[in-house]
């Protein structure tokens, strides 16, 4: 999506204040340009809201971002269709895979449950479990990169759609740039002898989001 705007010198003067909140000094393995910085920013300036509960609801519900994808999708089963989020265009598999991995999950599994529209709604990580985690780790633990808990997600170290289990053996706090580095850029994390390491990838690629239309939708609200 293409962005552009406007602001006045206030509005501007408060943008810029809020983004550089959210862009600490880069580390050594940070590759990226200051645009895409300040957008991974602007990105996060519009979570925290999202992840809160002061803005209002919307049809009995408080505002979330709603990506539909097939059980196949989530498998990462060569070949799936791709995953979409409402509004925007497709998605590559492990987007949506790094999106499963700490959401408020509404399951619509079947042509049945989606006409009748029920649902199961459930928190994937519980909030005791997401305290000892944060009492654990402190801070996002790739590279020592430390970004504090509010910046992070619960990581499944073994992905959750790939039978990983929901439990603090099995979670790491990330920050969201590492998160996306875990799912989409193919890095890997692992804990040996209470520390965390994290390995870059082996030339591989992400999968393209191109692919047929959805067949079993599920729904995910983040």
């Amino acid at each position: 999506m293409h962005l552009e705007g406007l602001l006045d010198a206030e509005g501007a003067a408060t943008l810029k204040t809020a983004l550089g909140a959210l862009m600490p000094p880069p580390k050594k393995d940070d590759e990226r340009t200051p645009g895409q910085r300040r957008a991974d920013a602007m990105v996060e300036l519009a979570r925290r809201p999202l992840d809160g509960s002061k803005l209002g609801s919307i049809g009995g519900q408080r505002p979330h971002l709603v990506i539909t994808a097939s059980a196949e999708t989530l498998a990462g089963i060569p070949g799936a269709p791709p995953a979409h989020p409402e509004g925007s265009g497709a998605i590559p598999i492990e987007t949506a895979q790094r999106h499963a991995c700490d959401p408020s999950v509404s399951w619509l599994l079947g042509q049945a449950e989606l006409e009748s529209e029920t649902s199961h709604a459930h928190q994937r990580i519980p909030a005791p479990t997401r305290r000892a985690l944060v009492a654990r780790d402190r801070g996002c633990v790739v590279n020592h990169c430390n970004r504090p808990p509010a910046w992070c997600d619960g990581h499944h170290v073994v992905w959750w759609t790939r039978g990983g289990k929901t439990a603090l053996g099995n979670l790491a706090l990330v920050c969201g740039r590492h998160h996306r580095m875990l799912h989409e850029e193919g890095w890997t994390l692992e804990r040996k002898d209470g520390r965390w390491l994290a390995r870059p990838p082996g030339g591989r690629v992400p999968a393209n989001a191109s692919g047929a239309s959805l067949q079993r939708p599920l729904v995910l609200r983040v």
